[in-house]
């Protein structure tokens, strides 16, 4: 199965991530060890968008939970880290992302 870009999608629809992914390291503290997928933009709305774009980075469990506590504004720091990404990834103008994910994040 692949998205609508033509990546292809593991068995869990998730397309690779395009953001920085560092490899076997937390996206936000660089920590290494048991990391969990975090889909940038989540909810019933936006999480199965954003793991078929790629839209989603491997975290750990101490930063995933202050993700979605919004400590230190984490989760609107990631978003507009995102945005950007797929803004430049796929070609978007800001109201087609909008169009995708129903807000502008920049």
């Amino acid at each position: 199965m692949t998205n609508i870009y033509g990546e292809k999608l593991d068995s869990n629809g998730y397309a690779p991530s395009i953001l920085n992914e560092r490899n076997g390291e937390c996206f936000v503290c660089g920590k290494g060890g048991d990391l969990v997928r975090h889909e940038i933009y989540y909810g019933t709305a936006y999480r199965s968008r954003s793991k078929e774009l790629g839209l989603w980075i491997s975290v750990c469990p101490e930063c995933h939970a202050a993700i979605h506590d919004k400590v230190d504004d984490i989760d609107r720091q990631l978003k507009e880290i995102a945005q950007m990404k797929a803004m430049l990834h796929y070609g978007w103008s800001t109201q087609e992302f909008r169009n995708r994910f129903g807000k502008n994040w920049l």
